[in-house]
Parts: C-alpha cells; structure tokens; sequence
C-alpha cells in the first residue's frame, strides 16, 4: 500500500508568484514591496480580534454543501464551516484536513484514511469514522445529494475501526484524495443527518468559524469556533464573505475601506493601477490554470472533422481580445494544460495563431458547410463574456462561420450546453490535478456531449492510476493535452489569473490554495494585523 500525507500535484513549484507585467509596472516599487509573494502584512503582528471581510463575485444562496450546483461559488461560503477529509493547499498541493495520512490498496481501487482525534463539531460531538461515513454516504446518493455526481467516482464507503475508513472506488483513483478536498464532500454532523434538519437553512459542521448571520444572495457573517484543532485556519475573530457581482462596485467598497479584500478581474486593471500606487494596497495574481473557450461539441453537424475545429481556432484573434477587452491580462492559449502546468504539452504551445486565411483554407479542404453556424451560449449579463461572444462572432464571419448567441442563465448555461449541438463560452474547470481537470472537462457527458478518440480518454484513464510513477502520470497528462489541442476539443482562448487585492493589514493571501487552480481565494489562512 502507498501511504500519503500530502500530494502534490499540477502546478510545478515557483519560488516566488509575480504579479502580472502591467500592475508591477503601473506600481512601481513604493507600495508594492511585498506585494509579489502575497504575504502582504506582517504575520507575527497578527490581531486575533479582528474582522476579515472578503468580497467577491456572487452572493451566497445554498448552505447545503452536498446540494451544491456549482462547487465554485458554494467553496467560498461553506468552507469556513465545513471540514472535509483532504484539504487543497498552496501549490497546488492536497493535505490532511480531517484525516491525517491515507494509504491505497495495490489495485488503486480504494484507500484508507486514519483520521485526527481532536475534530469535533459545532455541537462538540467527536468527528468519526461512523460520522465521515454516514456523511459520504448520503454525498454520493443522488436521490439525498444534487452534488453527488462530482463523486460517481466512490462506491463504497466503510468503517474499519472509530478512527479509519475505507473508500473504494469505481477505477484507479490516484484523484480520490483530491476530490474528497471539495465541499460537496463536506463533512455533516451525523445528528443533523438523522434529524432530518434543514440545511438549506441551518449549518452543521466542523470547520473553524460558525455561522452568525446569512442574508442570501448577499453575504454570510462567522464567528471563531472555539476548540477548533487547527488555530492557524481561524486568526480572525470573525469573518464576512460578501457577493458584490459588479466590479465597480466591489472597487468601490475596496477603496473605501469596507472590505480588506477583493477577487479582481482582468477589466479592473486600469482601476487598480490607479489604486495600487497608494502605499496601503495589494494585489497578488496566481498562476494562471483556467482558461477561456468556446467549449465545443465536437459531434455537432458540421464540426465532426477536426480540420474544421482547428479553423476555428484559426479565425480567433486572441491577443486583439486580450488587448481590448481583459487588458492584456489573459494569456493566449492553445491547450487545456496551460503553461507552468505539470504535463503542459510544449509541441502545443502557440499551436493556434491568428490565420484568417488558413482558417478558410482548412475549411475548403473539410469540405465544411456554407452555412455552418455555432449556436454559442453564455451566462447572460456576466462580462467579459458577452464581450468577447460578440468579438469571436466578428471573427468567425471573417471567415465565412455564423455565431448565434444564446444568453442563459447560470444554471441553465451548462445543462443547455449537456443537450449537444451547442457550445459555450466561458471558463474551463480546473482542479487540484491536471487529471481530474481533463477527466471532468471531457470525459462527462454534460461538459463536452460527444465522447473524444479512444487514445484521449485511455491517456486521461491510466493517469489516474496510483501505482504509475510521477514521471509516467506527467506523461500521459501530455499525451492527452496534445490531442485535445490537435484534434482541437475547444476553441481555445487565453489564460486567466486568479487575483486578489487586499490592504497592507492583510497577509497570507498566498496559503488561499484554491487560487492556485480556480478562481477561489480560500480565507482560511489569511489574517489581519493591528
């Protein structure tokens, strides 16, 4: 059996993240002295009395982790109360969070976690293996848990004594410890299972802080929970995550001092340079590991040939977006592992230039449709996308390819894109390793509707096996970006950094691991000074 106690996976390690070009040159060197490395304050002066407030993008409104529609906006609001098995840390790395180590068995079928012995819950009832399996349990049940399909992976769950459960699995599952560090494998209070409480409107958790105060679709307010076993994960005495969906807005109360910290976007930069040249102001940026595409359905009348899909990408202007539209902020891409990414495909790096006129020409040779049209669907009223649908419409005509834009809501964006014969522009998944990134982005039906060549999906499949080398995983991770650029799976488009702005009080910006893949920043490190 391979044991563990932290993984390690994706991004490769870098010594110091930077910020991006433009806001280290509009800042100069005054007040941006330790903005590089995202420590910002000093962290021996912390004040354990203060109030950490965070806004990003959207409000809360589900406080059910295993109800969970999108994992991305949920995190931010129910991580503070709800521990899980494995925790995503700065790296991006996986660590011990309620279980202490893991270990597979030598088919890579299941694993078994020991857990810690000083968790308890809110109420103070000891966290144990009984309480971890009647929680996964009613996780992976679809008819108890909207968000069990994020684990269809598990098919067992089992308690081997008080303080070890094995979880057994459908395949090899080197990306099980992964998976279980999302909230829609949160931990729950067995007592509110069996309760049958309503945890749409009451908490029942683990985690550092507890729940004060929800006013849904606005904030969330938490307070520090005494006992917790982790005090590193709770150096503010209370915490309010706030959802400020416009961007002027969310400056607004940055600049005026209502919150400490922010999510900023790539259209902020003018903005925040103006602002980061005051001495009391931060930005951090994380590597970038989302990316931007019109996510195709490769099965769709008319794009069943490659040629066609590799003409498309062809047709887009990406540094022109770039330019216009995200400030020079979002790096062109041709591939779903992005650069500084373990299993980045070198041979794929630039793959895509702009080429008008290679564009038509691969679209003469595929004999593709005079009236081909892309029916392209994006969240309605979200930017830059719509921006940038109506550029790649532009793009595309150039070329002789009709774009119908299909604004929907949230919720309906990505089940409508399920159905086929659709695409969708917006950001890629990404997860803790590249393998869960490329199985949950191409191998899910409801993400990318026609299923990709045989040699794709056998690549992603034997990189998530245990007992394979690391130097044999990156190899496959390779393999498969290089087809899914190839074969061109998406019309990619450029990278996104996750980046926050916080005041010099702040510091530990740079532990919010889920930055370092998502556009989460975790609070559960980050603290204020005097």
């Amino acid at each position: 059996m391979k044991v563990h106690n932290r993984t390690r996976f994706g991004l490769q390690v870098l010594v110091s993240l930077v910020m991006v070009a433009a806001v280290t040159a509009a800042c100069g060197g005054g007040g941006t002295s330790s903005t590089a490395d995202g420590r910002g304050a000093d962290p021996s002066k912390v004040n354990l009395n203060a109030t950490l407030r965070y806004a990003w993008t959207v409000g809360p409104n589900n406080l059910d982790p295993h109800q969970s529609a999108n994992y991305q906006i949920d995190f931010n609001y129910l991580s503070p109360v709800y521990d899980r098995l494995t925790q995503a840390v700065a790296g991006p790395a996986i660590a011990p969070m309620l279980a202490q180590s893991w270990a597979f068995a030598p088919d890579g079928r299941s694993a078994d976690f020991k857990l810690r012995t000083d968790a308890k819950f809110h109420d103070g009832t000891p966290v144990n293996a009984a309480a971890v399996v009647k929680s996964l349990q009613r996780a992976t049940d679809p008819t108890r848990a909207r968000a069990a399909g994020a684990l269809t992976l598990i098919t067992g769950i089992q308690e081997i004594d008080p303080t070890t459960v094995r979880i057994s699995t459908s395949r090899p599952a080197v990306d099980l410890p992964a998976a279980l560090s999302s909230t829609v494998a949160a931990i729950i209070n067995p007592a509110a299972i069996d309760g049958n409480v309503d945890l749409s409107v009451e908490t029942a958790g683990s985690g550092p802080y507890v729940v004060d105060e929800v006013r849904r679709g606005d904030r969330i307010t938490y307070s520090r929970f005494d006992g917790y076993w982790d005090p590193e994960a709770q150096k503010a005495a209370k915490l309010e995550i706030i959802g400020i969906t416009d961007d002027n807005a969310r400056l607004n109360a940055f600049r005026s001092g209502q919150i400490d910290v922010m999510l900023a976007k790539a259209g902020q930069a003018d903005d925040l340079n103006t602002l980061l040249r005051l001495p009391q102001y931060r930005l951090h940026s994380f590597p970038a590991a989302q990316y931007y595409a019109v996510q195709l359905d490769i099965g769709q009348p008319g794009l069943q040939d490659p040629r066609v899909r590799q003409a498309l990408n062809f047709a887009i202007d990406r540094n022109g977006i770039n330019g216009a539209l995200l400030k020079d902020q979002c790096a062109p891409i041709s591939q779903p592992i992005a650069p500084g990414i373990e299993g980045t495909d070198q041979e794929s790096d630039g793959r895509y230039t702009y080429d008008p006129d290679k564009a038509r020409q691969l679209l003469a040779e595929a004999k593709a449709p005079a009236d081909l049209r892309l029916k392209v669907i994006t969240v309605a009223g979200l930017s830059p996308q719509q921006e940038m649908a109506t550029a790649i419409q532009a793009q595309l005509a150039e070329v002789g390819v009709g774009l119908d834009i299909v604004p929907l809501s949230t919720a309906d964006a990505q089940l409508r894109m399920g159905t086929g014969k659709y695409a969708l522009l917006n950001p890629r998944l990404t997860y803790p390793t590249p393998a869960q990134s490329l199985q949950s982005n191409y191998l899910v039906p409801l993400r990318f509707p026609t299923a990709p060549s045989r040699e794709f999906t056998d690549a992603v499949n034997a990189s998530l096996d245990p007992n394979i080398s690391d130097q044999e995983r990156i190899g496959l991770y390779t393999t498969a970006s290089r087809i899914a650029s190839k074969d061109a799976y998406d019309v990619f488009i450029c990278g996104i950094p996750t980046q926050a702005a916080f005041t010099d009080k702040v510091f530990g910006i740079d532990k919010a691991g889920q930055g370092d893949f998502s556009g989460i920043v975790d609070t559960r490190y980050v603290g204020k000074t005097s």
